[in-house]
């Protein structure tokens, strides 16, 4: 009985692990030669199915005859910046965004320097095994919190430990890239970037909710795209999901494929690559009719219902924090510190609100805590001090 082997491509097209069988990756003139040696498909045996496979690649196969057939099959949409088409930053947001966006951008960005001591890093070349090891822990839990929060399931988090086996070497061959925002020493915002010669992919990415007044995602994304072009890749592929979040930083949408090859001189494979093919045809064509009527987000909107309730009805709940202003209280307060110590994390998101709202630094700002009161906090900006209160 034949076998079906599936490769998702990507993965194997940025880690060079693409099947012998494969001779050469084409990208519009440029050609990525495959200098895998390890075991080969035998297409007398086996089907192999290639997923995801972007419209703008194309796969040339050792083995050219017409008895090899190579069905491809429209799955979904993805997103790609055309890094190409601009000399810059400046260029890319004229062309791509209207003033009032362009200034907002500016004004979230210009926010964050001002209110943390931020600084922005590519490990790309070079990084330490240490920091390396340690920006995937804080990945992982940042991740993890910020979609309990959202009561989603994130599909990627299952990946992450299969990406941290294999990009530290990547980083230092320069096929891989992690962008971090630090505030201080903190990272608040990683992403991981894959790269093919001229090509960027855009892995997945998290970001500290302590920090979504000031619109972390904003400022990575275009901090991204601005490395991409200063390091003169020609496309970022911001890949499939998330429509409505990567269609507004695209220039082009691409179709993905799925490649069904298979050897049409062999029953057993014949058989199976139709059944496949025919199978794959019927689940794509039904995805794009649920996708017309708009029933997709509905399914999601269940799934999201139905995995809440298993995952995070048992979720701690953190306090709720109301603020008010400082009536002038004498009564006596000690200072703590919210960044070292987690007793007090809670008040993070809070006080980086209220940073944000008076465009204050926090190196101008002082908490304490009441002595007579649990549940009664004193935050001491430039020019004025607020109570924060918690409900517990």
């Amino acid at each position: 009985m034949a076998k079906v082997k599936k490769i998702t491509f990507l993965k194997a097209f940025t880690e060079n692990s693409l099947p012998p069988i494969c001779s050469k990756i084409i990208y519009g003139k440029n050609f990525y030669y495959n200098t895998n040696t390890e075991l080969d498909i035998d297409l007398k045996k086996q089907v192999l199915m290639f997923k995801d496979v972007s419209d703008y690649v194309d796969i040339e196969l050792l083995e050219q005859s017409k008895s090899i057939v190579v069905n491809k099959i429209k799955t979904i949409k993805g997103h790609l910046v055309e890094l190409h088409l601009f000399s810059n930053i400046v260029e890319y947001l004229e062309t791509n965004f209207n003033s009032k966006s362009r200034s907002n951008f500016r004004r979230y960005e210009n926010r964050l320097k001002t209110c943390f001591n931020i600084k922005y890093v590519s490990y790309y070349g070079e990084i330490t095994k240490q920091e390396y090891d340690r920006l995937f822990i804080i990945l992982k839990r940042i991740l993890v919190r910020r979609f309990t929060e959202k009561q989603e399931y994130n599909y990627e988090l299952q990946h992450l430990e299969g990406y941290r086996d294999v990009l530290y070497d990547m980083i230092l061959e320069k096929r891989a890239n992690l962008f971090v925002i630090y505030d201080g020493d903190k990272p608040i915002s990683v992403r991981i970037n894959m790269c093919k010669k001229n090509i960027a992919y855009y892995i997945l990415s998290g970001y500290d909710i302590d920090y979504s007044k000031f619109h972390l995602g904003f400022i990575d994304m275009l901090k991204n795209i601005e490395w991409c072009i200063d390091n003169n890749f020609e496309i970022y592929d911001l890949l499939k999901g998330y429509d409505y979040y990567k269609s507004k930083w695209s220039t082009k949408k691409h179709d993905y494929y799925n490649h069904i090859i298979y050897n049409s001189n062999s029953i057993a494979t014949l058989l199976i690559g139709q059944y496949i093919t025919t199978k794959e045809i019927i689940k794509y064509k039904g995805y794009r009719v649920l996708k017309k009527y708009n029933l997709h987000t509905k399914y999601k909107s269940i799934k999201r219902h139905v995995f809440g309730i298993r995952a995070f009805t048992s979720k701690k709940k953190l306090p709720s924090v109301l603020i008010e202003n400082d009536t002038k209280s004498t009564d006596q307060t000690i200072e703590i510190n919210i960044d070292k110590n987690d007793e007090y994390a809670f008040l993070r998101k809070p006080v980086y609100n209220l940073l944000f709202l008076n465009n204050e630094s926090i190196n101008n700002v002082t908490i304490s805590k009441f002595t007579g009161s649990e549940n009664t906090f004193k935050v001491q900006l430039k020019n004025k001090s607020k109570l924060l209160k918690t409900n517990n």
